[in-house]
């Protein structure tokens, strides 16, 4: 395992999702490229770990962020 571009491929992930959109591209391209960097690393257990922990937090976001705006006047 090439932990350290591992490390690296999801970081750029996270990085580039960062920012929450309410668009269904936006969660296909999260979807896509998390695939991508999955079957990179041969679907290995320790890279969907990471994948599935950055998209856990994506989606965190994402409910924080509706929540927000479902509070504001």
């Amino acid at each position: 395992m090439d932990y350290w571009n591992l490390y690296k491929d999801v970081w750029n992930f996270h990085k580039k999702f960062s920012e929450v959109k309410d668009t269904d591209e936006y969660w296909q391209a999260v979807i896509d490229e998390s695939n991508e960097i999955s079957k990179k690393y041969n679907k290995h257990k320790f890279a969907n770990d990471l994948l599935i922990a950055v998209i856990s937090e994506i989606e965190r976001s994402y409910k924080e962020m509706r929540a927000n705006a479902d509070t504001r006047v």
